[in-house]
């Protein structure tokens, strides 16, 4: 039985969640399960095993499932032959530059989008402000990940941990802290989902930092807010949800895995002002 024939049995009206259906299947496989039995495919798009056999029994006659000798399922070859042709046409910077675009008219602030690479971040896309007192971020730009500001923040704490543990031992020796007080401090930021900070590398600026992740569940890029502390820091609770829904969505389309991501309503709120004051001034003493 083909797909037309399964969308066809349930309706027009119910057509756009058949096909939500069936391309939830394939979230159901990651890295660590590559290899499904049906139930366990039911389970992960919570629907009756009965249903669930008819859409996953139409992809393998599509030739997107395979099932193995085990009765297990797993993806086909023919994703290699997809992927192939994503990663040919499209780089992060055409697929992240809609959703900054959206970010920065939503904001009216500078937007960047910023790349891990060794010791150092780069900057490899910047939407400007209107507003004639700005950030002077530019593509291309190098700064070292040395735990100040935002964007290094967010790269280093989503870092694997054998570079982050390289990263942390400069980043110590440089600010003369220990690494256990950084690496608490990346944690946090890794469990919030984003970071904020105010005039740590330029006085006077502010900025707001959340990860965006790819299809191999890594993190190594991150879009950032950046705006004069005055202009941003009476804004924070606002741009938070928004800026968390932009990386989410460039995540979606960098085929992230959907426990990967963290989700803006599932994030963390922004701490009250009096609670970000605490923190900051706690900072600031150390």
């Amino acid at each position: 039985m083909m797909l037309r024939t399964v969308l066809r049995e349930e309706g027009n009206e119910t057509m756009m969640r058949c096909v939500e259906r069936t391309l939830a299947v394939f979230d159901c496989f990651t890295a660590q399960r590559m290899r499904l039995t049906l139930q366990e495919i039911a389970d992960g798009i919570d629907l009756p095993k009965s249903t669930t056999f008819r859409i996953v029994h139409s992809l393998e006659q599509l030739g997107y499932l395979i099932r193995l000798e085990d009765q297990k399922y797993c993806l086909s070859f023919r994703f290699t032959r997809l992927a192939g042709l994503v990663m040919s046409t499209l780089g992060i910077r055409q697929v992240a530059r809609p959703m900054m675009l959206d970010l920065q008219r939503r904001t009216n602030e500078t937007v960047t989008l910023n790349v891990a690479g060794g010791r150092d971040r780069t900057c490899i896309e910047v939407i400007d402000t209107p507003a004639p007192l700005m950030s002077l971020a530019r593509p291309g730009q190098h700064v070292p990940l040395d735990h100040t500001g935002a964007t290094a923040k967010t790269l280093m704490a989503h870092m694997a941990a054998s570079e982050q543990e390289k990263v942390v031992g400069l980043a110590a020796k440089a600010k003369g802290r220990t690494r256990a007080e950084i690496a608490s401090e990346l944690a946090r930021v890794r469990r919030d989902g984003y970071c904020v900070s105010h005039g740590e590398r330029v006085l006077g600026l502010s900025a707001i930092s959340a990860p965006v992740w790819d299809t191999g569940d890594a993190a190594t890029y991150c879009v950032t807010i950046t705006a004069p502390t005055v202009r941003l820091k009476p804004r924070i609770e606002e741009f938070v949800p928004v800026l968390l829904t932009a990386t989410h969505e460039i995540s979606r389309r960098l085929g992230a895995a959907r426990d990967a991501v963290v989700a803006p309503s599932a994030a963390r709120k922004a701490p009250p002002a009096r609670t970000r004051a605490r923190r900051e001034t706690a900072t600031a003493r150390r």
